[in-house]
Order: C-alpha cells, then sequence, then structure tokens
C-alpha cells in the first residue's frame, strides 16, 4: 500500500515515469518495488522449508494431465497434454522457475507452465529447485542437472527436448547447458530464454540506466541476492554468469532481452521488465 501511495505522489508531482505508463501500471511497478524491497532483509523466509518427494498422485484439468513426479530427489510437476497422439514422438519442456534464486516456486509459476504445455504440445516438467539462502550455490545448478539427467533416462529424446527459463530460471538454464556441454551430456534441441538473469558481477550498464522504471529494483535487490546465493563464490565464474561463458558448442538460443534505456532518450514503452524489456508482452 505505501509503494502505490508513493507512486501516486510521485505522478502527481513529476508525471509519469515513462510517457506511455498508465495510471495503474504506475500503482503496479511502485507497489511491486515496495514489496520487493520488503522482503530482500528476510530471504530465508521466502524460500520454502525442506522439501519431501512429491506424492504420486495425477489429475486431469481441462486439456492437461498434471502429476506429481520424481525427477533423481527433485520434485517437479508434470503437464501432459491429453490430446498428444501416444504413438507419436514425445517433446520434453524443462520449465525453471525464476525469482533470484531465493524465492520462487513450481505452483508460483503454475500456469505458465501449463501455458507452456498447452501451446508447445510438449510433456512440460516444472521443477522445484532448491533456492538460497538455505542452499546456495551450487545447489540450484546441481538439481537442474540432476532432474535433465532423470528425464534422459526416462526415455527423454535430447532432439526434441528443450530447455525454457525466465530471470533466474533462464540464468539456470544457460548454466545447465554448459555444465551438460562440460559433462559430455547429450545437448537438448535448444533452450529459450527471458530477461536472464546471468551477470552477477552487474557490469551491465542497464542496472543503472534501466533502476527507476524495471519492475525490480535490481540495483539494491541485486548485491544482497548475489550475497545470498554465492556467498564467497567467484561472480565470474561462468557457471553463475553464463554471459561472461565462452558459449561455443551449446545448441540453439532464444534469448528475449531488453534494450538500455538512454537518459537523453526515454524509452517509450508501456510494459517494464526485470533486465530490460521483452519483445513483445506475449515474451
Amino acid at each position: 500500500m505505501l509503494g502505490a501511495t508513493r507512486a501516486i505522489i510521485r505522478r502527481l508531482r513529476h508525471g509519469p515515469t515513462l510517457p506511455s505508463w498508465p495510471w495503474s501500471l504506475e500503482l503496479l511497478v511502485g507497489a511491486f518495488r515496495a514489496a520487493s524491497f520488503t522482503g530482500v532483509d528476510h530471504l530465508e523466509l521466502l524460500a520454502p522449508g525442506p522439501r519431501g518427494l512429491p506424492r504420486r498422485r495425477a489429475r486431469t484439468r481441462g486439456p492437461l494431465r498434471e502429476e506429481q513426479v520424481d525427477l533423481d530427489g527433485v520434485p517437479a510437476t508434470r503437464f501432459t497434454p491429453r490430446d498428444r497422439d501416444p504413438d507419436g514422438p514425445t517433446r520434453t519442456l524443462l520449465y525453471l522457475h525464476g525469482g533470484g534464486f531465493v524465492s520462487g516456486s513450481v505452483q508460483f509459476e503454475r500456469r505458465p507452465a501449463r501455458d507452456h504445455a498447452r501451446t508447445t504440445g510438449c510433456d512440460t516438467y516444472s521443477i522445484e529447485y532448491r533456492l538460497a539462502p538455505r542452499h546456495p550455490y551450487p545447489a540450484a545448478l546441481d538439481d537442474a542437472v540432476r532432474a535433465y539427467r532423470a528425464l534422459l533416462d526416462r526415455g527423454a529424446d535430447p532432439a526434441r527436448t528443450l530447455l525454457f527459463g525466465g530471470s533466474a530460471g533462464a540464468g539456470l538454464a544457460l548454466s545447465l547447458l554448459l555444465r551438460a556441454r562440460d559433462e559430455g551430456l547429450p545437448m537438448p534441441a535448444g533452450a529459450a530464454v527471458v530477461w536472464p538473469y546471468a551477470d552477477f558481477t552487474f557490469s551491465g550498464p542497464s542496472i543503472e540506466t534501466n533502476a527507476d522504471i524495471d519492475l525490480l529494483p535490481l540495483r539494491d535487490l541485486a548485491p544482497k541476492w548475489r550475497a545470498a546465493y554465492l556467498g564467497d563464490h567467484d561472480p565470474t565464474d561462468p557457471l553463475v554468469s553464463p554471459a561472461l561463458a565462452e558459449l561455443h558448442g551449446l545448441p540453439p538460443l532464444l534469448i528475449v532481452a531488453g534494450g538500455v534505456r538512454k537518459p537523453c532518450c526515454p524509452a517509450r514503452n508501456s510494459w517494464p521488465s526485470t533486465h530490460g524489456r521483452p519483445a513483445s508482452r506475449r515474451g
């Protein structure tokens, strides 16, 4: 509520943050940024408690069958299109949720995971990887690699397997590809990553130039997320900052990111972002 109030006062005094922003977007960004500041000093409360293996149950909702599965100790929810040809080749999507490596969950991103399964026709596995600060690096990456190995062991064809992630999940997908390459695992057909959180050195200029328009106040949040996730680990390690990695040998990548807002030429865009802005509202 306080964030929305501040957004109202700021807009009345100085006008819209961007010329194209309506009141509703101004209030949304203000409230979201305020909530982010509230939670950043209590990161240990954002992550779920100790996880157990998923319960073996399944249910059908609309065009999808949904069930809890165990991918070598990594809990996951599997979304299977009901109208998929049972005799046809199976396509697989490994979905990695976002949340700065300190928050987020399968349940929080359940709807987009379902949408991906429905629109792509893939068997979609959304995994509950471990979160910092309770489980710092490399826990999340270890879980992602373990889940990918388990999918291969279950018969997933790497040539018909894709990775998807947004924000921290996007960075994790890139790190997973690097680990798979270095460990000699069969590579998936490709990956789609949306506004990847992939540089823990924060060397890009958008951390400053987009500070007032990003949905998340990364200039203030990112250093605390880094401390929680990395501890004393080197932030230039390509497995934690894949934006700094040598990407040879990786499969095709679709990277949806944003530009840098120039102080002298404000971006005329009505959609806020976390690391820039997506190419379209549909991502």
